[in-house]
């Protein structure tokens, strides 16, 4: 119980660059972290507003907040269609542990909003990190679709470089 109570604390830094847009957001693990990455920044003032008034810190370039850190269960749930997943019982999904099939799925068959909906859920890191390593085939169109809205070149997607190293057939 003493362990779940402390684990139920841990909270994390999360610092907005104003300036920086989507790009422009760090995490740390603690205040001090941060301070000394940034020594301009004072962690005796920063600790003491975020723990006294209970609201984000926040000057003309930065916002810091402190967060909760969710274990998968704390979660909400992702808000996809059932039609993208038709040959799966989709209450029994493991969202978390089939993310490379979710993310891939998504990508291809779905729209704008099931595109966010995975943002919010996995977070853009996880979705580039998944394109990068682990996503083996993309259709052309959807690589382009991919690239444009994730800012990459294709050369960094897996599925972009497998594809230019198969053998192709006569033209």
């Amino acid at each position: 119980m003493e362990t779940q109570l402390k684990s139920d604390r841990r909270r994390v830094v999360l610092v907005q660059w104003k300036h920086h847009g989507q790009e422009g957001i760090e995490i740390y693990s603690n205040l001090k972290h941060f301070c000394e990455r940034h020594p301009g920044y004072s962690y005796n003032t920063i600790s003491n507003y975020l723990s006294k008034k209970k609201v984000p810190f926040e000057d003309q370039d930065i916002v810091i907040t402190r967060k909760p850190v969710l274990n998968g269960d704390d979660l909400p749930a992702l808000a996809l269609p059932k039609r993208l997943f038709w040959e799966f019982d989709y209450d029994k999904i493991d969202w978390s542990y089939h993310y490379r099939m979710v993310i891939e799925r998504v990508l291809q068959r779905g729209n704008e909003k099931d595109w966010q909906e995975i943002m919010r859920y996995y977070g853009r890191s996880k979705i580039i990190a998944t394109l990068q390593n682990e996503t083996s085939y993309l259709p052309d169109r959807i690589i382009e679709k991919v690239t444009s809205y994730f800012n990459l070149k294709p050369e960094q997607l897996k599925c972009y470089i497998r594809k230019q190293s198969t053998p192709k057939h006569w033209d």
